[in-house]
């Protein structure tokens, strides 16, 4: 997942590999002035330099930040799901598809499908970021 967000990135902003408060404001959907707030409680959760009195954020920090932001969605998602199937109930059941063959392979399924919206929704949203970047 972070090859594919830090790919994008850099679609999204060519050679640039330090980028500002304005550049990521759209991406991680905080506004520059909430970012500063952040930033001023130290509760900004990107990895920030100072140079010269600007803020510099790494491409490479908010791609980690991007993909940490969906592994922990599908994690909590997970976390929901009721606990697995005893292995006993798996083996009586081995082989055959009766009426409540979900609850043993669900959270695999689940995650599949999880991960793969959340793949939708950052190439939804960066073709979006392209579209505003570009000019």
């Amino acid at each position: 997942m972070f090859q594919q967000i830090l790919e994008d990135l850099k679609a999204t902003f060519g050679s640039k590999i330090q980028l500002s408060p304005a550049d990521i404001a759209e991406i991680i959907g905080i506004s520059e002035g909430q970012q500063a707030n952040l930033r001023s409680e130290g509760r900004f959760p990107i990895p920030y330099t100072k140079d010269a009195g600007r803020i510099r954020i790494s491409v490479y920090a908010l791609a980690k930040y991007l993909a940490d932001c969906c592994n922990s969605d599908c994690q909590h998602e997970m976390k929901l799901l009721p606990a697995d199937v005893s292995r006993t109930a798996k083996k009586s059941t081995r082989g055959h598809l009766q009426k409540n063959w979900w609850h043993l392979r669900r959270k695999p399924i689940i995650s599949i499908i999880w991960k793969s919206k959340m793949e939708d929704e950052l190439s939804a949203k960066s073709g979006f970021i392209r579209k505003i970047v570009k000019p």
